[in-house]
C-alpha cells in the first residue's frame, strides 16, 4: 500500500518517469516493510513520511533513464536463485550474481554512484538487518528467537556488493553489518567470512580512492572539529521533520534500545557512520548521500509511535488495541503536512 501509493504520488504528482519512480516506491517498499513489526498503520505512516521527505521528494520529476541498470539488477537477482538451487552453495551465487551486475552494470552506464541505486540498496539493506535482528532477537514474551534465515545473511552480501560497486560510501554501513551477524549468532561458513572479508577491503579501497585521494579531496578528516559543520547537518536533519521529528525520533531510540537492544545499537551504528560523514564531507548532493539518516531516523520515530499508543492502550485498559490504532493514525499528519508542503512549493 505504501509502495502504490508513493508510485503514484511521484508520477502524478511529481510528474516522475515510470522507471524512477518504480525504483523509488520500491526503496520504500522496503523501508516500510523494515517498520512492519512496528505496527500495521505506523509502518504505513512512516514509509509515505520516507517518500514524502524533502531529501527523498527531491529526487521526484526529472527526464527518463535507461532501465538497463533495473535490468542488471533483476539478472543478477535470477543468476543468484539459480546458483542456490543448482550449486546448493550460497557465497558462490552470490559471486556469481555480483560478477554479472558489474559486467552489465558497468557495460550499461560506464559510471557508477547512482543516487537512485543507492537509496533503493540502503532500504533493502536496512530490512534484512532489522529482519534478522528482530527475528533472533525478539522482545522477550513476544515470541521465541528464531534462527536467521540463509537470504538473511546472502541478501546483505548481495546487496553490500552492489551497493559499493555503485557508490563505495555504502561502505560505511560494513560496521552495523558485522554486528548485526554477531547479535543474531548467524551459523556462517569459512567461505561466507572470506567474501565478506573481501567485500569490506574492496569497499574501504574504493572508499578511499572515490572519496580520499581527489584532487582536492572530498573528504576532510578534520571537519568535524569545526562548529558549523554540526550546525548545518543539524540543520538539514531538523529541516526534514522539524524539532519535533528529532524528539520523537529520540524517544523511539531509547525505546528501542530498552525492547530490542540489538537493534537499538545496530541502528545506532549505522545513524553514528553517516553523521561522521556528514560532517567531514565537502562535495555535493550531501542531502542525498545522507539519506540513510533520514531512513534510520523515521525508523525510530515510527516505534515512538508505536510504543506511545501501547502504553496509552495499556494505561486505559482497553483489550481491543483502539488507542494503538488511534494513536497510529495521528502519525499521517506528518505525511499529510509534508503533502501540504510540497503542493505549496
Amino acid at each position: 500500500m505504501a509502495a502504490g501509493a508513493v508510485w503514484v504520488l511521484l508520477v502524478l504528482l511529481g510528474q516522475t518517469p515510470l522507471e524512477r519512480a518504480s525504483g523509488l516506491a520500491l526503496a520504500i517498499l522496503g523501508i516500510t516493510a523494515s517498520m512492519r513489526q512496528f505496527g500495521y498503520v505506523a509502518s504505513l505512516a512512516g514509509g509515505l513520511t520516507v517518500a514524502l521527505s524533502p531529501i527523498l521528494w527531491s529526487q521526484a520529476g526529472g527526464a527518463g533513464t535507461s532501465p538497463g541498470i533495473a535490468s542488471a539488477l533483476i539478472v543478477a537477482l535470477l543468476v543468484m536463485a539459480l546458483g542456490l538451487l543448482f550449486l546448493r552453495r550460497g557465497f558462490i551465487g552470490v559471486g556469481m550474481a555480483v560478477s554479472v551486475f558489474v559486467l552489465l552494470f558497468w557495460r550499461e552506464s560506464g559510471s557508477g554512484q547512482s543516487l537512485r541505486l543507492t537509496g533503493l540498496v540502503t532500504a533493502w539493506l536496512l530490512y534484512l538487518l532489522a529482519d534478522m535482528i528482530l527475528r533472533s532477537n525478539p522482545r522477550p514474551g513476544i515470541m521465541p528467537a528464531q534462527s536467521p534465515r540463509p537470504w538473511h545473511s546472502l541478501g546483505l552480501l548481495f546487496l553490500f556488493a552492489i551497493g559499493i560497486i555503485n557508490d563505495p560510501l555504502i561502505s560505511l554501513l560494513a560496521p552495523a553489518i558485522l554486528l548485526a551477524l554477531f547479535l543474531s549468532h548467524a551459523e556462517l561458513g569459512a567461505g561466507y567470512w572470506a567474501l565478506a572479508a573481501l567485500l569490506f577491503a574492496v569497499g574501504i579501497m574504493l572508499l578511499t580512492r572515490v572519496y580520499l585521494l581527489p584532487q582536492p579531496p572530498l573528504v576532510d578528516i578534520w571537519g568535524w572539529r569545526a562548529a558549523q559543520r554540526w550546525i548545518e547537518l543539524g540543520r538539514l536533519m531538523v529541516g526534514q521533520f522539524s524539532v519535533l521529528g528529532i524528539g520523537l525520533a529520540v524517544i523511539g531510540l531509547a525505546r528501542l534500545s530498552r525492547w530490542y537492544p540489538p537493534l537499538g545499537i545496530v541502528t545506532m551504528l549505522a545513524y553514528a557512520a553517516y553523521i561522521i560523514f556528514g560532517l567531514v564531507y565537502l562535495g555535493g548532493n550531501r542531502e542525498i548521500l545522507l539519506l540513510p539518516l533520514t531512513l534510520i531516523q523515521v525508523m525510530w520515530m515510527t516505534y515512538a509511535v508505536n510504543t506511545c499508543g501501547q502504553w496509552l492502550n495499556k494505561t486505559l485498559d482497553n483489550e481491543s488495541g483502539l488507542w494503538i490504532h488511534l494513536v497510529s493514525a495521528l502519525y499521517f499528519l506528518v505525511p499529510v503536512i509534508l503533502l501540504h508542503n510540497i503542493l505549496q512549493s
